[in-house]
């Protein structure tokens, strides 16, 4: 919460900014505890305000509410490029792609040469970092090991204990109902269950909300091995409340806090939990909470995290960026791109030896070759073109041309791409450009037929040039973007095409 220094009664101002945070117009949802961390700034206005005063106001708001304040001396007037203590704003890199393209289209529609970008002064930088740096180190991260200790104290140490085992087990086998509470008290799945089902959340002061702040707290703070834990108590909890929305994220995270904190995970560990949690993760946002873009985020973190493991985790890797595929997750550009990552995925499983037994070589340039095609459809051909050139580089097509591949018209497809993504790169062909396409042709056949064509140092002006009869494409009308005619870049069928012998 941030007042100016100019500001006639500022001490009540914090007190009303405070209250509309717990009961007025500010508040927090109802799942969320009023007794979080509230920081307290003053702005102080170097070119107006008077210091001496606002470090007496800085003095009273401290001895009014804690430690957790800060003065921040900031500068009113303007800042311009042409200053000499001003630096750039930064742009932030935590925004959505709406907001993204927003500001792209801001700065494309920019008449000026001049850099839109806004500016501002060194010492306001140097101060705003140093207000981040000070509320993180001094305020946020002690208050998280704080509660994270007290919590796993009170809370998590009785459920891992017996007592708290005899608890769950007395909420999963009790013989009674819903049907048996009032009829005028919140709704649940089971005796004892604390989970509201009509409003579908734990109240903050539950055993369940608060093990699951403990939870997340510990992840942020890196301790991943106390959030492991404590996520696999809340799953069990999740399942037994039918509280399918948190089973599903207790899942999630207890997946990707386990692939954190495992320096070494076998493979039958992996099958165990890793691929049991995602896989209960995944069916239960989709089927169960209709959250198609939760289930995208679940095995998108968990294939990146796989792959960064190599071996054989690359390989899992790989299968569940399969899965967004199979599972419709995504749309043609995500389509590519999964493809691409698969290409990745088996990129980074090494082989073993000196003959690189069990790489996925082949496996990687067939998925960089599907990628490529993907980005063609899309007319995206910067990406197309990246994927083609991976995928010869796996192929070894670079160093030999003429290298043979281990499929029969393999080698055709990769030629057609390669075309492909040529003609999408001139997007200026047009009228008088067919003998420039023959003559690319006669090269490509020359370089195929491994020609030799010794040629003359000597300069002479009496032959004519060997582009003289290049005409201009300037101005050439843009045709359809039809680079291979017929041809189709999958291997598909038409309906009336039949192979039964009838005609």
């Amino acid at each position: 919460m941030a007042i100016s220094s100019r500001n006639p009664s500022p001490i009540e101002e914090l007190r009303r900014l405070y209250a509309s945070t717990t009961t007025g117009d500010y508040r927090l949802p109802q799942w969320v505890n009023n007794e979080f961390l509230r920081y307290y700034v003053l702005i102080h206005d170097e070119d107006h305000d008077d210091a001496a005063k606002s470090m007496s106001l800085y003095e009273q708001m401290k001895r009014h509410f804690g430690l957790h304040c800060h003065l921040l001396r900031l500068r009113s007037s303007q800042c311009v490029s042409s200053d000499d203590d001003s630096v750039k704003l930064p742009l932030c890199q935590w925004i959505s792609a709406a907001e993204e393209l927003t500001e792209i289209q801001r700065r494309e529609s920019h008449n000026d040469d001049e850099d839109p970008t806004p500016c501002v002064f060194e010492s306001d930088a140097t101060a705003l970092k140093s207000f981040v740096r000070e509320m993180v180190t001094q305020s946020i991260i002690p208050t998280m090991e704080r509660l994270s200790a007290t919590w796993n104290d009170q809370v998590a140490s009785r459920r891992r204990g017996i007592s708290g085992r005899f608890i769950s087990l007395s909420k999963r086998w009790t013989p009674f109902s819903t049907s048996t509470r009032s009829a005028t008290g919140p709704p649940s799945n089971g005796s004892g269950s604390n989970y509201d089902a009509l409003q579908g959340f734990y109240r903050p002061d539950t055993p369940e909300a608060t093990m699951r702040k403990l939870a997340d707290y510990a992840f942020m703070l890196r301790d991943f091995k106390l959030a492991q834990s404590t996520y696999e108590l809340l799953r069990t909890d999740f399942s037994n409340d039918k509280a399918w929305k948190n089973y599903a994220g207790a899942n999630e995270m207890a997946a990707i806090s386990t692939l954190l904190a495992s320096q070494s995970l076998s493979t039958k560990a992996r099958l165990d939990t890793v691929d049991q949690m995602l896989e209960t993760a995944c069916y239960s946002y989709i089927t169960r909470c209709a959250a198609p873009y939760s289930a995208l985020r679940t095995l998108a973190l968990g294939l990146e995290l796989l792959k960064l493991r190599g071996a054989s985790a690359a390989d899992d890797a790989a299968r569940w960026a399969s899965r967004i595929l199979e599972l419709r997750l995504v749309g043609p550009i995500g389509h590519a791109l999964v493809t691409e990552r698969i290409s990745a995925c088996f990129v980074s499983r090494g082989g073993v030896g000196s003959l690189h037994w069990g790489a996925r070589r082949r496996k990687a340039a067939l998925w960089a070759v599907l990628g490529a095609d993907g980005w063609l459809r899309l007319e995206k051909d910067v990406q197309a073109r990246k994927c083609v050139d991976e995928a010869c580089r796996l192929y070894g097509l670079n160093a030999a041309e003429g290298t043979p591949l281990a499929f029969k018209g393999m080698r055709a497809f990769v030629d057609e791409l390669r075309e492909a993504v040529r003609a999408l790169r001139m997007p200026g062909q047009g009228v008088g450009s067919e003998q420039e396409d023959r003559e690319a042709q006669r090269e490509d056949r020359a370089d195929d037929e491994e020609t030799l064509v010794e040629v003359s140092e000597t300069l002479t002006f009496d032959q004519p040039s060997p582009v003289s009869h290049r005409e201009s494409l300037m101005g050439a009308v843009q045709p359809a973007f039809e680079p291979l005619g017929d041809l189709s870049l999958s291997p598909s069928r038409l309906v009336q095409q039949r192979d039964d012998g009838f005609g």
